[in-house]
């Protein structure tokens, strides 16, 4: 069964990060959008011209050519014995039998599902809108652990 990610959760990250990175680029570009005078110490606005429109138009485009392939192309697979996250480029196989703690109250409180497999390494996946995911993990996993048990087995995960 083929399940797709809540795309309203992914989109709030996204402009998050994206917000970040078009701050940086501003700052990093400064020079285009305002004039200096050391002299003076004054700061004026330049001339509205192509090297802005340039700088405007890249950052539209950058934010169209990762935005899309990132909801078109994140899914998951569910399967009997195993499901896959696919992204991008990339498969990840999950089976049932390896994931030994599901952090229940830090997933429901998240909105993702949050799990370490028998190798202690946590996964933080995006939910789905109908949490399939979520409950197929909680039915299909065979040795689910207790928060206790899991940390006396693993206690450098604390």
């Amino acid at each position: 069964m083929k399940v797709r990610i809540d795309t309203w959760r992914v989109t709030w990250r996204f402009l998050i990060v994206y917000l970040i990175i078009v701050i940086i680029a501003f700052v990093s570009f400064m020079g285009l959008f305002f004039k200096f005078d050391l002299e003076n110490h004054t700061v004026t606005p330049a001339e509205f011209g192509t090297g802005q429109i340039i700088f405007l138009v890249a950052l539209g485009v950058v934010f169209i050519v990762t935005y899309i392939p990132t909801i078109t192309c994140f899914y998951y697979i569910i399967e009997d014995k195993y499901f896959i996250q696919k992204r991008i480029g990339k498969d990840y196989q999950f089976e049932y039998k390896n994931i030994e703690y599901i952090d229940i109250e830090q997933s429901e409180k998240k909105k993702m599902v949050i799990f370490y497999s028998s190798t202690a390494r946590m996964r933080y996946l995006f939910q789905d809108k109908e949490g399939k995911l979520y409950e197929t993990l909680l039915k299909k996993c065979p040795n689910i652990m207790t928060k206790e048990e899991f940390l006396r087995k693993h206690p450098e995960e604390r």
